[in-house]
């Protein structure tokens, strides 16, 4: 790639004539998208000003668009793991650092995905030399929610933070995305050593209790209600005892298992998985526990032991391919029988997908927040998060709440899992938690 090209000019306040210039450009080369965009004036609440370094760049609410030292090499960076030969994408156009580089190095088509179109109608009147993007393989594009997501791309992800209520899920998709490595670094580095110990401690456990399969699952019906724990559940308590009247099959999470039980549901399913659960998080069911027996309790090979040795109900275990390494009794043709990823309730919807019924029905699928609760019944679950950065995301009521980067991570494994099962019908029962592309909201 080389490394001349042109950076565009910026001005610290909007001049009219220079957006009527701009606008007229790109209204002689995409008629369509100049009425999109100018349909957009207002779109966003903005607060645009110049921030001089070595280069000039300009702060957004309160974010810097560019690199304020070397703009150069900071698109450079962002773009070196483009094939160049192929369809590129840009999400979010920041001031066209990354246009300008790209622009000038590739024939390929160059798809602009305008993440914020209020902003760009602010930064029409403050880039000069916007003709530099006025070419045939470049094609600007406003996009809905659900816009999909192309690996041949580079990522502004300042634009993902500016007005998280405008184009929240596809924003939201794209924090997963860049994200995901690193979740996954961040996670295998802190609970490798942990879920090894657990494994180690299991190896003799193990050899009593039976793998997870097919036949476990014949019976679990067409209907197969799961239970999480955010706070909307509580809305709904009447609805899920309505259905384990009618022997609707009840999966529940882990940490939603003692509120089920305190409002006098006995789930069919119980689902844990995390190496990390303890007693403690579960919560005292010992009062229960006897109520219980006809229930299935479901874990992971390197759940801990205190945990397993809770439930005397029927048990059934699943494992990872790699964990024999630490097990070698395991048989391999039975490992990832189903897809162990994310949350416990990722895993909990993983195996109700494998019995294949008509209709999932979710509650307590929030992954948003009002306040400090995350988790029903826990006033003050916030702090369960600390150091984790707190982001925007749009909720079923139209409401902007909060939400923590794991939770859509786990947002957007469940909207893999629903497009996966396009035979199974997904209802989404919490109206205040967030929008879960391809699941059906259920407001009555």
């Amino acid at each position: 790639m080389e490394h001349n090209f042109s950076l565009p000019e910026i001005n610290e306040a909007f001049s009219e004539e220079l957006f009527q210039q701009n606008l007229n450009s790109i209204s002689k080369y995409d008629s369509k998208f100049a009425e999109q965009l100018d349909s957009k004036k207002g779109l966003g609440n903005y607060s645009i000003s110049l921030d001089k370094g070595l280069e000039n760049t300009l702060i957004v609410n309160g974010l810097q668009l560019s690199s304020r030292y070397d703009r150069q090499a900071f698109a450079i960076y962002r773009c070196r793991n483009i094939d160049l030969d192929e369809d590129i994408f840009i999400y979010g156009l920041g001031i066209g650092d990354e246009l300008a580089l790209l622009s000038n190095n590739s024939q390929s088509n160059i798809y602009v995905i305008i993440l914020n179109p209020g902003l760009l109608y602010e930064l029409l009147g403050r880039i000069e030399n916007f003709s530099l993007y006025i070419k045939q393989n470049i094609h600007f594009v406003i996009p809905n929610g659900s816009f999909p997501f192309s690996p041949n791309c580079c990522v502004s992800p300042v634009e993902l933070y500016i007005e998280q209520h405008v184009l929240n899920n596809l924003k939201t998709k794209l924090i997963n995305i860049i994200d995901d490595l690193n979740l996954k670094n961040e996670v295998d580095n802190v609970l490798l050593q942990e879920s090894i110990d657990n494994l180690k401690e299991n190896y003799e456990i193990l050899k009593n209790e039976k793998l997870l399969d097919h036949n476990d699952l014949l019976n679990l019906g067409k209907r197969i209600a799961i239970a999480a724990p955010g706070p909307s559940i509580q809305d709904n308590i009447e609805r899920i005892k309505a259905l384990n009247k009618d022997q609707v099959t009840i999966v529940t999470v882990d940490v939603a298992l003692k509120f089920l039980l305190e409002n006098g549901i006995i789930p069919d399913v119980i689902v844990t998985c995390d190496s990390k659960m303890s007693p403690e998080k579960i919560g005292d069911i010992t009062p229960y526990r006897d109520r219980l027996n006809n229930s299935l309790f479901i874990f992971c090979a390197n759940s801990p032991s205190s945990v397993i040795n809770l439930f005397n109900c029927e048990k059934r275990f699943i494992f990872k391919k790699k964990q024999i390494d630490f097990i070698d009794y395991l048989p391999e043709e039975f490992s990832d029988f189903v897809q162990i990823t994310g949350s416990v309730l990722n895993l909990a919807i993983e195996i109700a997908s494998v019995a294949k019924p008509d209709n999932i029905l979710l509650f307590g699928t929030d992954f948003a927040f009002s306040d400090n609760q995350t988790h029903a019944g826990k006033t003050d679950s916030k702090i369960f998060f600390r150091d984790i950065q707190i982001i925007k995301v749009l909720c079923n009521d139209g409401a902007i709440r909060n939400t923590v980067k794991p939770f859509t991570y786990y947002r957007y494994l469940l909207e893999q899992t629903i497009q996966n099962n396009p035979s199974i019908r997904f209802d989404n029962y919490s109206k205040t938690g967030a929008v879960i592309l391809g699941a059906n909201l259920v407001e009555n």
